[in-house]
């Protein structure tokens, strides 16, 4: 059998880049190492990492599972805080941005916002590029990133930058 065995670094990286490592892996990167040492895989060697990862992807695959089966209106914070451990231990590095989990938060987020209807006053709102900031700032963490186009921070900027021409157009 010819076989090339993967390092463990060359493992790590490719778990980074989101290659799955699965039960067959295992198995060819074991016996690979096994006739190489004569004595079977070595303790931290790559067919032990190998099986970590794959352990690791397949813990993240039933959480994964496990939160997909809820109603999305029951998806809760401590979801969002297991998933992205999970995905984390998967995969060698943090979530980032577009990730199964910051999916999974972005909607925990949602729901542990209350259903107030918003208060309609006829009364004009002085508002400041630093409300504006912060508002964008708010939407940003509860959206995942992301500032949706027409949202309350984009009213409120718009809003500053009239508030702000109009004190131009005065002076």
């Amino acid at each position: 059998m010819t076989f090339e065995i993967p390092s463990v670094s060359e493992l790590k990286h490719a778990a980074e880049d989101g290659q799955r490592i699965t039960p067959a892996d295992v198995s060819s990167i074991s016996q690979a190492e096994s006739e190489l040492t004569g004595r079977g895989p070595v303790r931290g060697g790559p067919a032990a990492t190998a099986q970590s990862i794959a352990m690791r992807q397949m813990n993240f695959d039933t959480k994964l599972d496990e939160v997909s089966r809820k109603p999305s209106t029951q998806i809760s914070q401590r979801d969002a805080k297991e998933m992205q451990s999970s995905e984390g231990r998967a995969f060698h590095r943090a979530p980032g941005f577009g990730s199964v989990s910051s999916q999974v938060r972005s909607i925990a987020n949602q729901n542990e916002v209350p259903d107030i209807p918003p208060i309609m006053a006829d009364v004009p709102a002085y508002v400041t590029k630093d409300d504006a900031r912060e508002a964008q700032r708010a939407e940003s963490l509860f959206y995942g990133g992301a500032i949706p186009r027409g949202g309350m921070a984009s009213q409120m900027q718009s809003a500053a930058d009239k508030v702000e021409q109009a004190r131009r157009d005065i002076i």
